[in-house]
């Protein structure tokens, strides 16, 4: 039922919970005024059937009420929840830094010397792509670190203890000062 025509039928219900008062009122005073015992049985008989219209109309009014009230309630129980807003800059920023970090140590780790600065580049090239994702930073940290590692064909044994892993050599030419 639209709106609208909701409105309507409450106002209306109002409208003839107004009009059964009126009517039980007056009858209720003609009774009240009656003497005669035929005036006093038909009035009683009148009075009681405008008060149970009158009792009808209000509990019509306030059922439709308790309808339209638990309606807007599941309305808004059924109504898809908003998406999480994305991550702010910084969040970004140090998800990238981590990354970087966790999966170099991978790639240290797993790929020989010369091969470590391609899977540096395609990280990158991962990362970007990562990064246009709305659920960036929602997944946790080894997670995350585990399925670019998984993305780049390094080992899930590496993907697993990139915390224990140690640092790359420090540049130019990533060599070790050890």
């Amino acid at each position: 039922m639209s709106e609208a025509i909701a409105d309507r039928d409450e106002e209306m219900l109002a409208r003839l919970a107004e009009f059964d008062l009126a009517a039980a009122e007056r009858v209720h005073g003609r009774l009240m005024a009656a003497e005669e015992a035929s005036e006093l049985a038909e009035l009683g008989r009148t009075y009681q059937r405008l008060a149970r219209s009158l009792r009808q109309t209000l509990a019509l009014k306030a059922k439709l009420k308790r309808e339209r009230e638990a309606a807007a309630k599941d309305a808004l129980k059924d109504a898809p929840k908003a998406a999480p807003a994305p991550p702010g800059g910084v969040a970004v920023a140090r998800r990238l830094r981590e990354l970087r970090q966790a999966v170099t140590r991978v790639v240290w780790n797993e790929a020989e010397r010369e091969d470590a600065a391609f899977y540096e580049e395609s990280l990158d090239d991962v990362l970007a792509e990562e990064m246009l994702r709305d659920s960036f930073c929602a997944e946790p940290l080894d997670d995350h670190v585990a399925r670019i590692c998984l993305a780049l064909d390094l080992s899930p044994e590496g993907a697993e203890r990139w915390r224990d892993l140690p640092d790359p050599p420090e540049e130019p030419g990533r060599e070790s000062s050890a």
